[in-house]
């Protein structure tokens, strides 16, 4: 089983295939967008993940995100399960999830979130 842990608390998660005769498509390297998805989880239920969108087909997207060690994950999770996040929402998450001692170096005195969309 594939595991991650995200804030502290370890998942299982399915990493599900696209279904037969669907052809993946890939957005263009460097702009895979910037996502919110509910990660499938082995014993039922999702879990979210700030994420980038790499591949998709009619039904399917893949997600990858890194964990709280940096450790690099995906899984093909249903479309209807994905959405796009805002700059600001993606930025809310980056500190949040960056050392307290380093927010200084990339946020300086601004706060996290306040970007012109």
């Amino acid at each position: 089983m594939h595991t991650f842990t995200l804030d502290g608390t370890s998942y299982e998660y399915l990493r599900s295939e696209p279904g037969p005769g669907e052809d993946p498509r890939s957005w263009e390297y460097g702009h895979e967008p910037k996502v919110a998805a509910d990660v499938p989880l082995a014993g039922g239920g999702t879990v979210t993940v700030y994420a980038t969108a790499n591949r998709w087909t009619a039904s399917r997207i893949i997600v990858s995100w890194f964990d709280d060690d940096g450790h690099p994950h995906w899984a093909w999770v249903p479309s209807v399960n994905v959405r796009r996040v805002t700059d600001s929402e993606w930025d809310i998450d980056q500190y949040r999830r960056c050392p307290a001692n380093l927010r200084h170096i990339r946020w300086g005195n601004r706060l996290p979130g306040f970007l012109p969309e």
